[in-house]
């Protein structure tokens, strides 16, 4: 790519490893990203050809920096690492196991540029307005995940996403503009885009708190609540990424083990107290002490159930018009 190409955005992704997933992200990436894009590869020390992949890919419209690293790194430290050498206005923090529908990134630049947040995310499995079409879809992807469709790990996962939605662009298009205009307080953990600016008052990600995203939200929004930033984190419904969760998940003893020269990890609860999580954190529904109500364990059995009825349903419109549209409501 010519030098001189200003990037809008700097796109951080750790790995190790996997490159059957780290190919269906790339070709994704590249082909769905509307603003010139620079991706920041941490390669930490993959022990098959996924460094080479990334340093072999040129563009017109994107360049790729691979850091290659000679142990495996932990998330923050490795997303550190990234932050450190980004200077596009915009960066973001990415998964390597997600897909991207068409256009995902408009909405979420758009929106830190016009000052509507400074950190944005796009609707995906884990978080939607609807609470009746999250739960569909999260089910019907969770039988798809338990299911093996091939015995090549590529053509595997590829068939997944060919299930799951028939054709994630006609899929993305309608549920983008189901949701245009829709926003919420919030943060996916595996794709969001962070101004520069807020970048400057947050510095580093906290090395040890492997929920990362966890950790930058609540920090924002204490922040927030003090008076010292003025905008939280928000999900937006005109974008829409497919995260494959767990999709990939190696046996254990097979991964490499993760050297880290910190304070050890800790979990969320170490760091942030009963009060500051229920105060700070959006989704009733993942704070400490919340419990299902009765009528609550029925609908999502029902919705489980509608799920797994049109797990054979290959077609992205059927399953956004007709199987959905039936019982959602926004």
């Amino acid at each position: 790519m010519n030098i001189h190409t200003p990037f809008v955005l700097d796109l951080v992704v750790p790995i190790h490893g996997n490159l059957p997933l780290n190919k269906i992200f790339f070709e994704s990436l590249k082909e769905n990203t509307f603003h010139p894009f620079r991706l920041i590869v941490i390669d930490n020390h993959s022990p098959d050809a996924s460094g080479e992949f990334f340093q072999s890919q040129k563009g017109k419209d994107f360049d790729v920096l691979v850091i290659k690293n000679s142990k495996n790194q932990c998330y923050p430290v490795s997303m550190n690492q990234g932050l450190k050498v980004s200077t596009a206005p915009i960066v973001g923090l990415l998964n390597n196991d997600i897909v991207f529908s068409p256009g995902w990134d408009s909405p979420l630049v758009d929106a830190i540029q016009r000052g509507v947040t400074d950190c944005a995310s796009p609707i995906g499995l884990e978080h939607l307005p609807d609470a009746n079409l999250e739960e569909f879809l999260f089910s019907r992807w969770r039988i798809i995940l338990k299911r093996q469709y091939s015995s090549e790990e590529e053509e595997n996962l590829r068939t997944k996403i060919n299930v799951m939605y028939g054709s994630l662009p006609i899929f993305g298009k309608w549920i983008q503009e189901r949701f245009k205009g829709v926003k919420f307080p919030g943060i996916m953990g595996h794709c969001h885009l962070i101004s520069r600016h807020l970048l400057e008052w947050i510095g580093e990600l906290d090395v040890r708190m492997e929920g990362a995203d966890w950790d930058l939200y609540l920090r924002i929004a204490k922040m927030v609540k003090e008076g010292k930033l003025e905008k939280l984190p928000m999900i937006l419904g005109d974008s829409y990424v497919h995260h494959f969760i767990r999709a990939t998940k190696r046996k254990k003893g097979f991964r490499e083990p993760r050297i880290c020269n910190h304070p050890p990890h800790i979990n969320i609860e170490e760091k942030w107290s009963l009060f500051e999580i229920s105060e700070y954190w959006p989704f009733p529904n993942q704070r400490p002490g919340f419990k299902k109500t009765f009528s609550e364990r029925i609908r999502k059995i029902l919705l489980k159930l509608k799920a797994r009825m049109t797990i054979s349903k290959r077609d992205g419109i059927y399953l956004a018009e007709r199987v959905i549209g039936k019982f959602s409501k926004t």
